[in-house]
Order: C-alpha cells, then structure tokens, then sequence
C-alpha cells in the first residue's frame, strides 16, 4: 500500500500525466460528485473492493482524463463531515470494515482532497445486502457467489 507522502508524490506529477497512469491494484482516483450520497456510496464500494483486493486508497477530488492540475484537481468541498463518512463505511460493510479518511491541502488545484485508506486484513467484506467487488488491477469486479 502506497504511503500519503507517495500519493502525494503522484499527485504533483498529475501536471504531466493523467490520474490513470497511476492507478493501480492498491490506488484509485475518484472525482467528488455533487450528490453527497452518490459520494458515500462509492466510498463504501471503494473500501470493499480494496480491503477484498489486498488494501489500498482512493483519492476524493481527482477528474481522469486530463493533464494539468488545474484540470485534473478538482477537489473536494472545505468542511465535510469526514466522521460520517467513516461511520456509514463501517455500518453498511459486512464484517463491519473501517475506513480511514485525510484530508490534504494541496498548493496546486482547488485546494484539498480526500484520501480513504482500507487494509486488506480481516474480510472478506461484502455490503449489508450480501454482494461483493474485489480489486483486480486497476477495476472493482463483482465477486460471483458460489452456488
């Protein structure tokens, strides 16, 4: 699992190259979406699929796609509620699944992102209603149920 000071690294490289180009088995980009709800429910997707995938960290606040870090970082909102953000991870995984959350002030972009750090001990992890994702590369597949 990457360190935040290696995120950070890759992040101050985003003026050259695009997020993908360092997303990975234990990293991903996520742009923050307008809806708050559509936010926690990635996030609760995101930790499932790293923790089942070893462990790993999503970075809130990053489009793909771009070059430049006035395109790429986008950034997350000042003031969220980071706690809650925690605690719906936590209620809505089977076996319950803690999250971490950073928030970073960047000097380039809009400002501030959002970094959810999972390890990959203790699953594997499903959502309340029984389904599962995995991390394989750089995707969050759909682990089938055996019958």
């Amino acid at each position: 699992m990457k360190s935040i000071h290696q995120i950070m690294q890759l992040i101050g490289r985003l003026d050259a190259h695009v997020a993908d180009d360092f997303e990975g088995q234990d990293l991903d980009f996520k742009q923050w979406s307008l809806k708050t709800e559509d936010n926690i429910r990635k996030m609760i997707e995101y930790a499932i699929c790293m923790a089942n995938g070893g462990g790993g960290s999503v970075v809130f606040g990053i489009a793909d796609g771009v070059k430049g870090h006035s395109k790429t970082i986008l950034g997350v909102p000042e003031n969220l509620d980071v706690a809650s953000f925690h605690q719906r991870v936590f209620e809505e995984t089977r076996p319950q699944l803690s999250a971490e959350f950073d928030m970073v002030e960047l000097d380039y972009g809009t400002g501030q992102v959002l970094i959810m750090t999972v390890d990959g001990r203790g699953g594997p992890y499903a959502f309340a209603d029984g389904k599962s994702v995995i991390r394989k590369g750089k995707e969050c597949l759909t682990i089938e149920k055996e019958i």
